[in-house]
């Protein structure tokens, strides 16, 4: 992702002139013995984490058969001549779903594989080809690993800076409108990405390669079943939208408006309807304040520290560091639409009336 040093300016200037609570050293010393006791467990036990790794991924691989090879069958009619609107409905159904999946996957396997090294710790030749094959499954939605690790560690080494790769502190929406152009996951229509670089590179190349082949595997099996109306539009029209149009509104939403400090420079969606949506399932992002609070964690550590982390928080911190339930990210979304462009707005107003001389 490309920073914009106006929107890093926009950030600091914000914070300067907006009250926050921060969270206290009391209660990061809470949570930081919470977190201490956590990582040492997932140490101690690699064989469960490793299980439970195993068990997502594969989850997810089956559910994503599943979908796109048994679920069409319920929305087809058979003797109908052409394609009825049922089979239409569905493959649009189809797609989402589809589309959704790959989002999570792209998201565990980014995140907590590429970036992390957490989905199968290398400790011999079985977990390191084991964990080489979940930090490439991000391959199958044509995202880059290399790409995004390497802004990923600047995000979280150098946060709120202008050295961090996925500076997402203030978001202006005319960055953000694009992307939700179609196809905007494969053309440049804004450099708001971070799952692929702006160019292309060896490492996208062959993860476009690696999509294709999965892709053209499943659209081959699905034109055989179910005729070619139904994957065209499931694969081709739907699947490229859905999950992107989600993973955007993650990054816009998760760090927009947030201080510049990575204990409390960051919202969590919760366990609830939105973080599982938004974050791309529990082992997605849906608590994001935790993780950047204790990078070292797994996933499913997270969601327990979310837990510990609630009843602390003051009534004010809980406005800003979690959603309300159900009407709470929309309420966030529309927020984070209007509240940049009136403060650089303003904060180009002010600078131009400091421009000009008393007097005149």
């Amino acid at each position: 992702m490309k920073i914009h040093l106006s929107e890093l300016a926009l950030a600091r200037e914000y914070h300067a002139h907006t009250p926050f609570e921060e969270l206290t050293p009391e209660q990061l010393r809470l949570m930081s013995e919470h977190a201490q006791r956590l990582h040492k467990w997932v140490n101690d036990h690699p064989g469960v984490h490793h299980t439970i790794s195993f068990a997502v991924v594969v989850f997810l691989l089956l559910s994503d058969c599943a979908v796109l090879l048994w679920l069409p069958a319920a929305f087809m009619r058979h003797g109908h001549s052409g394609v009825s609107w049922m089979e239409v409905a569905g493959a649009v159904v189809v797609g989402s779903l589809h589309s959704l999946l790959i989002y999570s996957m792209m998201v565990y396997s980014l995140h907590e594989g590429a970036a992390h090294k957490r989905i199968f710790r290398p400790r011999g030749p079985v977990t390191r080809a084991f964990a080489m094959w979940a930090n490439n499954l991000c391959r199958l939605g044509a995202a880059d690993p290399v790409y995004y690790s390497k802004n990923h560690f600047s995000h979280h080494s150098q946060f709120g800076t202008a050295e961090d790769g996925e500076f997402l502190n203030f978001v202006s929406s005319r960055r953000y409108w694009p992307t939700m152009l179609p196809f905007a996951m494969f053309l440049n229509y804004s450099d708001f990405v971070v799952h692929r670089p702006l160019f292309i590179t060896k490492a996208l190349l062959r993860s476009m390669a690696v999509s294709l082949v999965y892709h053209g595997i499943y659209a081959g099996a699905m034109l055989a079943l179910y005729g070619a109306a139904f994957p065209f539009i499931a694969l081709m029209v739907v699947t490229p939208h859905v999950g992107f149009f989600v993973d955007r509104l993650r990054h816009f939403s998760e760090h927009n408006l947030m201080p510049l400090d990575h204990r409390n420079g960051a919202r969590s969606f919760g366990l609830g309807f939105w973080g599982m949506l938004i974050g791309g399932g529990p082992w997605g992002q849906p608590c994001h304040l935790i993780h950047h609070m204790f990078p070292a964690v797994p996933w499913y550590a997270q969601l327990m520290l979310h837990r510990k982390l609630k009843p602390v928080l003051t009534g004010r911190q809980r406005e800003q560091f979690l959603l309300r339930p159900v009407i709470g990210f929309p309420l966030l979304y529309f927020r984070l639409l209007r509240e940049p462009h009136r403060f650089a707005e303003s904060a180009a107003h002010a600078a131009t009336d400091e421009s000009i001389p008393a007097g005149i």
